[in-house]
């Protein structure tokens, strides 16, 4: 690296088709650590390509497509899945994997996959899919096409939930929206006592520094709202959070239920968890004595301070474990959470079926389908749906069924394919039709030749070329729509979004452009819709350095410090030690004394050199007029008579005879005077 600048090349062979991020980091020791790390993403393209994710050692479902040419990447790690494994993919299967495996941005990737990149969805059943997975409002809920709360009518045990809330000082602060981690902690709670049933059991624990029970343990039926209206008055408090204390005071509640399963959601900050105390044995009496699980919700990253530490309790306790570095996904994750334990259930008992001829939509042609399953997930069709095999019980459950989702389609299997109570499915013969037929429906319309695209990324300027020759010229007489899907979701107009529209520019016959100016280490993928065709792109990245990515909020947050205080935005940091400008009350002290000190100097000077004050003619009658006139005297109470005026004429002669004394004092002045004129003169 030289002068800040630097190559490196390096060769390497990719073995999969995909999008496949690179990263590089600079081990030096640097006190600005934003900018050492930069990250792209190189795609390799094949043919339409199968991702299949699976648990199960052999899943049968991978040699069944293989054998009828399908290229299928089967990914064994669930938390392996990336969303580069997206790209180039045309179905994706989930089979029997659950939801808090999987990375929570690829399952949010999953919805724009389908319904704006024209992908497709399965899900197989299992006794970890679907609502037993923990599915149910997930943001792949609303793509399937079955809805998986279970009824009320079909519940057949009662549950009794204890939560335990963080409400230390880190809960306190706001989220994009202006809602604080507390506010969605919880609504989360809030949304998990919506979901209980009627003769299920709840208990509320708020903790810091010591646990403070909010709702006692009671039966949510007769009080569910005054329960949620407790738990959203919850505040945060300051201080850290003391896991151990929290958990067995809560422990200490449920153990006094009768119900008799019980289940304990932990939620806490993933880089501020204290006092593990004797978690072990906590975790040990309750599992093996109150027939007790645990589950945890970490706010933060499995890389966060006390991750591994929430892990442990979340293994130890028999239960899940979902971490979330967006607050807002809180709510969604208590419900997938509470809905998995109390709301769903995974029938084990061998059930008939029956066709209902609704697959001849998606197939020319109708086979003799399985009379009996081992075993099925629970759940309803949606109104929209298409249902082609049902079950033949109480519930007549939908078991296979398939619906369209913007330009993409999902489709849903209710009973295993693999592993245990899938025998009669494995021994099926039409299974391999059936599992080709199902695919090539879910991968939709195959894309005519004569079309591509190009993109380009300059700074953060993204450019995206569109040619096509003249079979496309009838068919793209209107531009196509261009959709681009960020990393993170924002809040535009009031909801959080993160898919946006940008428009084309026609350059040529034959050849659209359009720009459009991308945020610094956000992800974006797209999509260009034609009609119910998509060609996708990306996942693109702009590289740059966080250490100059600022957090709006915080940076209102200091906005708002230098205006309170009187201080102010500085753009130019050149100007940084420059004075600012002090605006206050201005002393005239100062100009008082030096008025005063000339008035001194002017009156020293006026007597030392004998002179005056130039006078008036009219100026003694000027003042004379502003004297005020006396007031006329009272005697007892009564006001005097004023005295009549008298003319100028009267006053003179009466002036002149009664006062011959002040008029010569006046002559003899004036005569004084002219005799020291007269000597002055005679002198020169």
């Amino acid at each position: 690296i030289a002068q800040g600048q630097g190559s490196l090349q390096f060769a390497t062979r990719i073995g999969s088709a995909g999008a496949h991020k690179y990263s590089v980091k600079l081990p030096i020791v640097d006190a600005y650590l934003g900018n050492n790390d930069f990250e792209s993403w190189i795609e390799i393209t094949a043919g339409p390509r199968v991702v299949l994710a699976s648990k199960y050692i052999n899943d049968p479902i991978a040699p069944i497509l293989r054998a009828q040419g399908f290229d299928v990447q089967i990914v064994a790690d669930p938390s392996k899945l990336q969303v580069g494994m997206l790209t180039g993919a045309k179905v994706l299967i989930l089979n029997n994997v659950p939801a808090y495996e999987i990375p929570q941005d690829f399952l949010s990737a999953v919805d724009f996959f389908v319904r704006s990149q024209g992908g497709g969805l399965l899900m197989v059943g299992g006794q970890q899919s679907f609502a037993s997975g923990g599915y149910f409002e997930s943001s792949i809920d609303e793509l399937l096409p079955v809805s998986m709360e279970l009824k009320a009518e079909h519940r057949k045990l009662a549950v009794a939930m204890g939560i335990v809330m963080d409400r230390s000082g880190s809960m306190s602060m706001t989220v994009p929206g202006g809602q604080t981690k507390m506010d969605l902690a919880n609504e989360g709670s809030a949304r998990a006592v919506e979901l209980l049933g009627h003769f299920d059991q709840v208990t509320v624990f708020a903790v810091d520094s010591s646990p403070h029970q909010e709702v006692p343990l009671m039966a949510v039926g007769p009080k569910r709202k005054e329960i949620i209206q407790r738990i959203r008055r919850i505040g945060s408090m300051g201080g850290g959070i003391f896991v151990y204390t929290g958990m067995k005071a809560c422990w200490d509640s449920l153990k006094k239920s009768e119900v008799g399963q019980r289940h304990i959601i932990l939620f806490s900050d993933a880089a501020d968890s204290e006092e593990p105390g004797n978690y072990k044995a906590l975790l040990k009496e309750m599992v093996e004595e109150g027939a007790t699980t645990v589950s945890v919700i970490g706010l933060g990253t499995p890389a966060d301070s006390d991750a591994a530490f929430l892990e442990d309790i979340a293994s130890r306790g028999n239960g899940r474990m979902f971490f979330t570095e967006d607050p807002t996904t809180i709510p969604n994750i208590f419900a997938q959470e509470t809905v998995t334990v109390a709301r769903s259930l995974f029938v084990e008992e061998p059930v008939t079926t029956e066709t209902t001829g609704q697959w001849l939509e998606i197939s020319r042609n109708n086979f003799e389908w399985l009379p009996s399953v081992d075993g099925y997930n629970l759940s309803y069709a949606r109104p929209e749906a298409s249902v082609a095999l049902v079950s033949q019980d109480e519930y007549a459950a939908p078991m296979v069924s398939f619906v369209q989702r913007g330009i993409g389609r999902s489709a849903a299997v209710s009973f295993p394919m693999g592993g245990k109570f899938s025998e009669s499915v494995r021994n099926w013969p039409k299974i391999g039709d059936f599992v080709q037929t199902m695919t090539r429906w879910l991968m939709g319309e195959t894309l005519p030749p004569g079309i591509g695209i190009r993109t380009s990324l300059d700074g953060t300027e993204f450019t995206l070329d569109l040619l096509h020759d003249d079979q496309w010229t009838k068919r793209l007489a209107e531009p196509p729509r261009i959709f681009l899907a960020q990393e993170k979701a924002t809040l535009i107009d009031g909801k959080f979004t993160n898919i946006r529209e940008i428009t084309w520019r026609r350059l040529a016959p034959g050849h659209f452009r359009a720009t459009t100016q991308l945020e610094h280490g956000r992800m974006v993928r797209g999509a260009i819709q034609i009609g119910g065709l998509a060609l996708p792109f990306g996942p693109i990245v702009v590289g740059g350095s966080p250490e100059w990515a600022f957090d709006p909020v915080r940076v209102d947050e200091l906005k708002q410090a230098a205006e309170v205080s009187g201080g102010q935005e500085l753009v130019d940091l050149s100007k940084a030690w420059t004075q600012p400008e002090v605006k206050e009350f201005a002393s005239i002290q100062p100009w008082l004394l030096t008025v005063l000190l000339c008035a001194v100097i002017l009156d020293a000077l006026f007597t030392r050199m004998g002179w005056q004050m130039p006078v008036f003619a009219g100026l003694p009658k000027i003042l004379a007029n502003l004297k005020p006139k006396p007031r006329a005297k009272t005697v007892s109470g009564t006001a005097a008579k004023p005295t009549p005026t008298a003319t100028p004429s009267e006053v003179e002669p009466e002036t002149a005879a009664t006062t011959p004394e002040k008029a010569e004092t006046k002559t003899d002045s004036s005569e004084q005077r002219r005799s020291r004129f007269d000597r002055a003169k005679r002198r020169r």
